[in-house]
């Protein structure tokens, strides 16, 4: 409301009120939009999103082999580190070789698929121990696979923490290498259930989980099954290089745990830090039986391809 006001000694008056700030920018621009502008763009970005990750936390796989009456085995192998100079590439092709040319054979792999060191990661000083570019060495691992991925050899292929390396980056090493698979990739760990004839198997894997222990190791893949998953048969875990498989009852039936070792046979690193100079075998393999609850871990995928080549031969196969 406008108010008058004296001017002068004449007594004269002058209209006076507020002032209008705008009339100083006659040509601001005003914002004309709302919030559910801002929620749309989120609800389409999520869904994006979701249809294009190749990972997913639960899975089914249904054997088919040429002996369904016969037990499968199933390698569980973890921290490969493809294409570092102290990773024993001989016998990762070894052990590759036995799941492909062996009957009933299969895999699932637990992460820290190449040794990945690049100048964008926290340990860039790594490169130094991987001869090939990343590149070279992620394309040459993810052929590796994917050669056993046709044949139906690969059950889920799991992440580990070189694998995400990239991430700094902005690249995904899962939908960089391994999204063409015809196999579950778990981005993030998960659980696969394995229909083997009449039963089925619940694999619970994940690269690392809380409790690891020097003393017990396979501490971890208790509480893994405790706190995420507890109907599990089986508890697969990776990353400390530990070595170890343990099949034990809990809640009334029988289970198995597994700390899968790894291929990293000769870690400078390790022993400097005060982690360890002795890696942890790899080399873990799981045989389930088809007509009857059963499980029998190996802890040498040799044996293990012994075993089931001798069942075949008595099987009259």
């Amino acid at each position: 409301m406008k108010e008058l006001l004296i001017i002068n000694s004449r007594g004269d008056e002058k209209e006076v009120g507020p002032t209008d700030p705008q009339s100083s920018f006659p040509d601001k621009k005003q914002r004309g939009w709302d919030f559910s502008q801002a929620d749309k763009i989120l609800y389409l970005s999520r869904e994006l999103k979701d249809q294009f990750e190749v990972g997913q936390k639960e899975a089914t796989f249904v054997v088919q082999t040429e002996y369904p009456n016969l037990p499968i085995v199933i390698s569980l192998m973890t921290d490969t580190h493809y294409g570092a100079l102290n990773a024993d590439t001989r016998l990762i092709n070894e052990h590759l070789d036995i799941i492909r040319s062996t009957p009933n054979f299969f895999m699932v792999h637990n992460g820290d698929h190449t040794d990945n060191f690049n100048a964008t990661g926290k340990w860039a000083s790594g490169m130094s121990e991987d001869p090939l570019p990343q590149q070279i060495a992620s394309r040459s691992w993810a052929s590796k696979l994917k050669q056993l991925d046709d044949q139906g050899k690969v059950i889920a292929l799991g992440f580990g923490n070189h694998d995400d390396f990239g991430l700094n980056a902005g690249q995904d090493y899962h939908e960089s290498f391994l999204s063409n698979f015809r196999c579950p990739i778990l981005t993030s760990g998960g659980l696969v259930h394995i229909i083997h004839g009449s039963q089925k198997y619940d694999l619970a894997m994940t690269h690392m989980y809380w409790g690891t222990s020097k003393l017990n190791p396979t501490n971890a893949n208790k509480r893994f099954m405790d706190f995420e998953y507890p109907d599990a048969d089986i508890s697969f875990l990776g990353h400390t290089h530990q070595s170890e498989g343990l099949h034990f009852e809990k809640g009334g039936k029988d289970r198995i745990a597994c700390i899968g070792g790894t291929y990293k046979d000769s870690d400078d690193w390790a022993r400097k830090h005060g982690i360890g100079g002795r890696s942890g075998s790899p080399g873990w393999a799981l045989a389930i039986w088809p007509d009857s609850r059963g499980m029998m871990l190996f802890q040498d995928i040799e044996k293990a391809e012994e075993w089931i080549q001798g069942a075949i031969f008595l099987s009259g196969g």
